[in-house]
């Protein structure tokens, strides 16, 4: 089980008290752990992230203007 843990990085988070409460209750509500909940926030948001970024790039008629915005 070790190994499946090889590539994960710990991040300290200070959330306010109304944030994490919400963040608590709705994780709950899905079945999962806190810490996992928050992870698959994380991935589905900088998934969507990329997508927008891909996104610009396709519509951009100059190239670096969407790196102002994304950072690939």
């Amino acid at each position: 089980m070790t190994a499946a843990f090889s590539n994960q990085k710990k991040l300290s988070l200070n959330i306010d008290a109304p944030l994490y409460s919400m963040l608590e209750k709705q994780a709950e509500e899905s079945g999962v752990g806190l810490n996992d909940f928050i992870a698959r926030l994380l991935t589905g948001a900088m998934d969507e992230w990329n997508d927008y970024c891909d996104t610009l790039r396709r519509l951009s008629d100059d190239g670096d203007r969407s790196r102002r915005v994304c950072l690939k």
